[in-house]
């Protein structure tokens, strides 16, 4: 990297490394050699021959690596999304879905959570119910539809393979909410 960077105009740089021009935006000036600029390739070839802990502390590594159209930053990153349905009766609810693997995560006034695993579904008590969906991904929905049918549970529906690449069932509570179950196809 002992090349000079030249600016061939005011929007292009020179790579100190590899010497191909770029867009001035597209790399980064060295703050240990001012003046000489580095591209994205060049700065990940030499994190990975010097050690990237090494590299990291001379080169701004996000200056140069693209940016992804449509990916915002946010201040916050959401960490999962939990449904919560409607019910009429709380204890029928977890008693159903206890047959479905789910347990009892709590239990507040007319209101409950259940889990199975890293999933949560809550469940809020009404006087009238508007059957609502969910969808829960899990890990093999035929071995999970098989295990429901084996144990006799009522409103499990039939199993299939659908052409976006899942394969699912429906699970209807007693409340007529549809829990729509899949995983990928195999």
């Amino acid at each position: 990297m002992t090349r000079s960077a030249e600016v061939v105009d005011t929007d292009m740089r020179s790579c100190g490394c590899c010497g191909r021009q770029f867009p001035a935006q597209r790399v980064a000036e060295l703050g240990v050699t001012p003046g000489v600029y580095i591209c994205a390739g060049c700065a990940l070839w030499a994190a990975r021959r010097a050690g990237l802990l090494s590299a990291l502390r001379q080169i701004r590594i996000r200056a140069v690596l693209p940016r992804f159209p449509g990916r915002a930053k946010a201040p916050y990153t959401a960490k999962a999304a939990i449904p919560i349905l409607p019910s009429g009766d709380l204890d029928r609810t977890e008693a159903f879905y206890a047959r479905a693997g789910f347990a009892d995560a709590g239990r507040h006034d007319d209101y409950l959570l259940l889990h199975n695993g890293g999933v949560e579904v809550h469940f809020a008590r009404h006087d009238t119910v508007t059957p609502s969906t969910c969808f829960l991904h899990v890990t093999d929905a035929m071995k999970m539809w098989k295990q429901l049918r084996d144990q006799g549970v009522e409103g499990v529906g039939d199993i299939k393979d659908q052409d976006y690449g899942l394969r699912e069932f429906v699970l209807t509570d007693p409340d007529g909410n549809s829990v729509r179950i899949g995983s990928p196809r195999p």
